[in-house]
């Protein structure tokens, strides 16, 4: 007689299952979530601040996996891809890149020829198939999350955890190196998932998961921890109905860029919904700060999910 592995989804070996399920769905919650109480920036053609000409101006960066002049940033590290975000009361929406300017002169992102592009949302750039000049004027009119969202996992929550300290006490930021993605940009939240357990669903089989998530709260002041801690804590009893990362298509594609007919997470869920979460319980409390120029809090969710399949 076999024995078979339970609960294994369709994705199969290199598929997603229930850890990886509810750290991109909370990622995505909280984007969307953000987004919609306006937590984003608007950089305009022309639009001139305090510490700039224009806002909407790209430097050019290197990046070993292209060749120098290829790659051109903007302020801060993720663009906004997602669409449908309406704030109202005369606010301006967050929108997409629709293309670049060089020297004055538009070329949209369906150009084909020298000034072919592509828009690379995640670390808020645009990468060029042909080098541009250094001295060439290349804008772009782009939304720029507020806070950034990752997970504990990645390299950025190992460097704020192991050389914040001394970067900061140095009064140097930990972003060490030129390219956007290889900087930290605060505020940011980092999603860990730390332990869990389970009980039975029923008497014909099933589980309910309960998973223990810490959101890890960093800022560079304490209005921005305060906000971020106290808003993560307010979704305690919320549910909703996760993506399902087996079935959908995801948003990006080799360079960063938005798939063809991805619109956002809410729409994804409501096209392949997985499993329904729930946050029975949150905890949350201030950090000791490491010094005076970094604010840190954590949140902690106690969720469940229910596996009929187990």
């Amino acid at each position: 007689m076999g024995v078979n592995f339970k609960g294994i989804n369709v994705g199969g070996f290199g598929g997603f299952e229930l850890t990886d399920q509810l750290q991109y769905n909370l990622k995505w919650f909280l984007d969307w979530g953000l987004l919609n109480r306006g937590a984003y920036s608007i950089y305009e053609y022309d639009s001139a601040s305090w510490y700039d000409s224009d806002e909407s101006q790209l430097h050019v960066v290197p990046d070993e996996r292209y060749e120098q002049g290829r790659v051109w940033e903007g302020a801060g590290r993720e663009w906004v891809w997602e669409s449908g975000v309406s704030l109202g009361s005369g606010a301006v929406d967050p929108f997409r890149v629709s293309g670049v300017y060089i020297d004055g002169d538009f070329y949209p992102k369906t150009q084909t020829g020298i000034n072919r592009h592509h828009i690379d949302y995640l670390n808020g750039r645009i990468i060029f198939d042909e080098p541009k000049n250094a001295g060439d004027d290349i804008r772009a009119e782009y939304t720029r999350r507020s806070v950034h969202v990752g997970f504990a996992d990645e390299p950025d929550f190992r460097l704020m955890m192991l050389n914040a300290v001394e970067e900061f006490l140095m009064d140097s930021s930990p972003s060490g190196t030129p390219a956007r993605e290889h900087q930290i940009w605060l505020p940011s939240v980092f999603i860990e998932l730390t332990s869990g357990k389970q009980r039975g669903l029923q008497l014909g089989g099933g589980q309910i998961k309960t998973r223990y998530v810490t959101f890890h709260i960093f800022a560079d002041n304490p209005s921005d921890r305060n906000l971020l801690m106290d808003w993560i804590d307010y979704q305690s009893r919320t549910t909703f109905w996760m993506a399902d990362l087996n079935n959908i298509t995801f948003p990006f594609d080799q360079y960063g860029d938005i798939v063809d007919g991805v619109t956002n997470w809410v729409n994804m869920a409501s096209s392949y919904p997985w499993k329904r979460l729930r946050v029975i319980d949150s905890e949350s409390a201030k950090i000791n700060s490491l010094n005076a120029q970094l604010f840190r809090a954590r949140v902690t969710w106690e969720i469940e999910v229910e596996m009929g399949s187990i």
